[in-house]
């Protein structure tokens, strides 16, 4: 990141030698315009390399990935346990792996991955939440998050794109 900034840095400046008035300006919004755009894009990629590298290797125990409604709608059967009426809602999640291998539900605290939705379909406040968990193979574990509605009911605890109902 240091090294984009320099460049930027320096590309500015020298634009900027070259420039004035309005030129300058357009010069210089140009060149950060495209900084920016390199960042995001390296940060991405960053990001986007890492998810398929774990998904590509074998973990040290062995367990399946999880990093979509997908893959979690095929690898795991959950279902909401228990759920407060309280503020902040504690819900327990359960989730049952029929399979051989252990399976790990990663990035969950990441880019919005984990929401709670009221009765009227709002998203509530996530209070918290792990970033992953793994549930050994064919075996159950219960997950605990918690969730602000602001003084409405928890209806729905989204994971991915997956839906599970609250009990009301």
């Amino acid at each position: 990141m240091q090294a984009i900034r320099s460049i930027a840095l320096f590309s500015i400046a020298c634009l900027l030698a070259a420039c004035s008035g309005d030129n300058a300006e357009k010069a210089a919004s140009g060149a950060v315009s495209k900084a920016v755009e390199l960042a995001k894009g390296a940060a991405t990629g960053a990001s986007k390399g890492v998810e398929e590298g774990r998904k590509a290797s074998t973990s040290i125990d062995g367990a399946v990935i999880v990093s979509s409604g997908d893959e979690l709608k095929a690898a795991l059967t959950g279902a909401v346990l228990a759920a407060d009426k309280d503020e902040p809602a504690r819900v327990t999640l359960g989730f049952a792996n029929d399979g051989d291998a252990p399976v790990r539900v990663t990035e969950l605290s990441q880019g919005n991955h984990v929401t709670g939705l009221d009765s009227e379909g709002y998203a509530c406040s996530t209070v918290h939440v792990v970033d992953e968990f793994t549930v050994p193979a064919k075996a159950k574990l219960k997950v605990e998050l918690g969730f602000q509605c602001t003084g409405k009911a928890l209806a729905t605890v989204r994971l991915y794109d997956v839906e599970y109902a609250v009990a009301r």
